[in-house]
């Protein structure tokens, strides 16, 4: 099977004005404005107010990238990656749909590479709209930037969509608000743009309501054997909730999280909004890892004796799906190191992928939300698959009942799918029989909703690749 090389061409269009002079006038330091273009296939393919163009590598009058970085190596035949972009020329990147924050060159790069490679393009990259937006002067600006496109002379049109109009029109098709945030109703948008996918980001939950939450915790006091102090720590962790993460000065302790912890093992009725409240909090990175930095099981063991109270165990997945979301905290909720609860040996791994397995075999879409993506939220950012191949080998099975048996929606489909590329790419032999022994009819997903197409063109890839493969050596 023929490979191909792919990296990610990245030009500072600023040619360094940026990083010279962007504290001065930003408030912040900001390294580039980048461009990006991915190079396969012996061409260089970008995305801006023109649609999808292409041109020789370094062939645009940018010249030479300032950085150019190896995302590895594709098995996809050109034949198919033409019929990924024209797909995508199609719908998600026409002419009309660029928009210099939220569906330019960089989202476009970012899509491609996760296609071809299975990884993004570095997040640096993905990050400067929201760094800029986050600063006074991007606020000022941004109804300007909202009706402004760019695309680099040099290439050509690489696709001339069905119904798309002669010119390069910069105006953005409306857009949904729907964020790479579920809620327990999931209301998937509607639009016929979808938001853009930049990367295998995580997804987060959001539904969660922390002024509810911390006002039923701090009403009754006696009931959680709550001191003044414990009071005022509550107050603090609500005040913190409220604040822009990007605005804060300051940041919760260890002295917090502990807290929150006791309170969610001392039972009763606040325990839902002790969870409701961790899983607002966990959303930010740093309690991510100031929750991975408290070397206790106090959370773990509150999992392992769940009960079957159904808020409880929707909640406690969405926490856990939210925690899972960074390289750390995947790790911790995996971990195979052993310990000891009552007269049992047990490890993280074997309580998270339990509660898991559970929820996914359940058949109820409000149990196979948060737990799908949980998975997802693991296999992408735990850097170790390999060492949890008997936990993969459970996850996978579950997902593949749950596909097959449950109506899901976009989302949770594509946490799913995109969860067993990767775990393919950790162990084919194993996955792939088991895959095709459950005889889905994956096509039918990307019927149903184009912004699934591409992952199932990947897996049905990988899947026809590895029967060659077997044919061959057979």
């Amino acid at each position: 099977m023929s490979e191909y090389p792919v990296h990610v061409y990245i030009y500072d269009l600023s040619r360094g004005f940026a990083s010279q002079m962007s504290l001065a006038f930003l408030g912040k330091h900001i390294e580039g404005v980048w461009h990006t273009g991915i190079v396969a296939y012996g061409r260089e393919w970008y995305y801006g107010g023109g649609g999808i163009e292409s041109c020789n590598p370094c062939g645009t009058v940018l010249g030479r990238p300032d950085r150019m970085e190896d995302l590895g190596k594709t098995q996809i035949p050109e034949e198919m990656f033409m019929d990924y972009l024209q797909e995508m020329a199609e719908s998600k990147y026409r002419p009309e749909s660029y928009h210099i924050l939220d569906n330019n060159c960089n989202c476009f790069s970012a899509d491609v590479a996760l296609f071809l490679t299975g990884t993004g393009i570095p997040s640096y990259v993905i990050d400067l709209p929201r760094e800029f937006l986050a600063t006074p002067l991007g606020q000022m600006v941004k109804p300007l930037l909202d009706h402004m496109g760019y695309a680099p002379g040099g290439g050509h049109k690489a696709f001339y969509p069905e119904n798309c109009g002669g010119g390069t029109s910069n105006l953005p098709l409306p857009s949904s608000s729907t964020s790479a945030s579920t809620s327990s109703s999931t209301s998937t948008s509607s639009s016929s743009t979808a938001k853009p996918v930049a990367k295998p980001d995580s997804v987060f939950f959001h539904d969660y309501d922390v002024d509810a939450s911390v006002s039923l915790i701090t009403s009754t006091p006696a009931d959680l054997h709550l001191s003044e102090a414990e009071i005022k720590l509550m107050k603090e962790i609500h005040e913190y909730s409220k604040e822009n993460e990007h605005e804060l000065h300051w940041s919760l302790g260890a002295t917090h999280i502990t807290l929150l912890l006791r309170l969610l093992n001392h039972g009763g009725r606040q325990s839902l909004a002790i969870l409701d409240v961790l899983q607002c909090l966990v959303v930010r990175q740093e309690i991510r890892c100031l929750l991975d930095g408290i070397n206790d099981r106090q959370f773990i063991k509150y999992v392992h004796s769940l009960t079957e109270d159904r808020p409880a165990r929707i909640k406690t997945l969405k926490v856990l799906s939210n925690f899972a979301a960074s390289e750390a905290g995947s790790k911790r909720l995996f971990s195979k190191t052993e310990w000891q609860h009552g007269s049992d040996k047990t490890s993280n791994a074997k309580v998270v992928v339990a509660l898991t397995v559970e929820s996914l075999l359940r058949d109820d879409l409000d149990f196979a939300q948060p737990a799908a993506t949980l998975v997802f939220n693991m296999a992408i950012n735990h850097s170790s698959l390999a060492q949890l191949e008997d936990e993969i080998l459970e996850l996978s099975s579950a997902i593949l009942h749950m596909l097959g048996s449950c109506s899901t929606d976009s989302q949770t489909t594509k946490c799913c799918i995109q969860s067993l590329l990767r775990f393919i790419s950790i162990d084919s032999q194993v996955l792939v029989p088991l895959i095709n022994a459950h005889d889905i009819d994956w096509n039918a997903f990307g019927e149903k909703d184009a912004s699934i197409k591409p992952f199932v063109l990947s897996l049905n890839f990988k899947l026809q690749d590895a029967h060659l493969q077997q044919t061959t050596t057979g």
